[in-house]
Order: C-alpha cells, then sequence, then structure tokens
C-alpha cells in the first residue's frame, strides 16, 4: 500500500506518494484550495486512486518545534479528513521542508519561477520521505545471531 503526503498551504495543497513498498517518496500534484469541502473530496477521491493506506499530514511546527495556529489548523483539516474516510491519517513534522525541497529544485537548475509552481508538492516529498525513513529503518533491522 501506498502513503499519501499532504502540504498544506493556506493557497495550495501539495501531495506526494510513496512507492508500493513504502521507501521511496515522489511528488505528484499540487492544486489550488478550493473549499475544506472540496479538498477533502478531491483528497479522498485522490487517495483511493492511489490505493493509499496512510495520509500523511505535514505539521507546521516552529524551529524549537512547537505548534502554533498553522499547526492547530493542519491538524483541523486532519480530523476533517479523517471523518471522510477510513484511510488513517498521521501527523509528520514539516519544519524546513520548503527550504529543503527549494535547494533540491535549485540543484536540479529549476528556476525560481518555475520552483515556485511545483515547491508543494517536493516539499510534501520532502516530509513524506522523512516519515517513511523514520519507520522503514525498524521494520528492516535483524535479530541478534
Amino acid at each position: 500500500m501506498r502513503t499519501l503526503c499532504l502540504d498544506l498551504g493556506s493557497k495550495r495543497i501539495g501531495v506526494a506518494v510513496s512507492d508500493e513498498l513504502g521507501w521511496l517518496a515522489r511528488p505528484l500534484l499540487t492544486y489550488n484550495r478550493i473549499g475544506p469541502r472540496q479538498d477533502i473530496d478531491n483528497l479522498v477521491r485522490l487517495a483511493d486512486e492511489q490505493e493509499a493506506g496512510t495520509i500523511v499530514v505535514g505539521l507546521p511546527l516552529s524551529l524549537r518545534g512547537e505548534e502554533g495556529i498553522e499547526a492547530g489548523k493542519a491538524r483541523e483539516f486532519g480530523t476533517r479528513l479523517a471523518a471522510a474516510t477510513a484511510i488513517p491519517i498521521v501527523y509528520w513534522d514539516e519544519r524546513l521542508s520548503t527550504v529543503q525541497a527549494d535547494k533540491l529544485l535549485a540543484r536540479q537548475r529549476i528556476p525560481p519561477k518555475k520552483r515556485k509552481l511545483i515547491i508543494d508538492s517536493n516539499a510534501a516529498a520532502v516530509i513524506l520521505q522523512s516519515y517513511l525513513d523514520a519507520h522503514s529503518t525498524s521494520s528492516f533491522l535483524l535479530p541478534p545471531d
């Protein structure tokens, strides 16, 4: 099963998806927000299309790890999304994900104007890769001989 990840902005939602093994994240799409109900309907449909077993919602935290207003909005959106689907919702730290995504895109020599259009889905991929890395390493540890 795949994992879907959301980077929630005030105007756009970036979406990333994992491979079927849950090892690698890739940017999927960025779309303009329409309204809470329509956004949730679109994401539930997208999660079904991608055969997602989990949805990760990026949680905006301060550099010190504190939650603020934006984190509260992300949790509220996640609660609404959870009510609309049986897919489990997980919150994951998104500190510096946009900065990291921008650096990755700059290294690929993508001009700033084009980076702006795809930054959200790439930020979602950064968040998702962090989540996958944290959850896959423990499951592959071999027992001692």
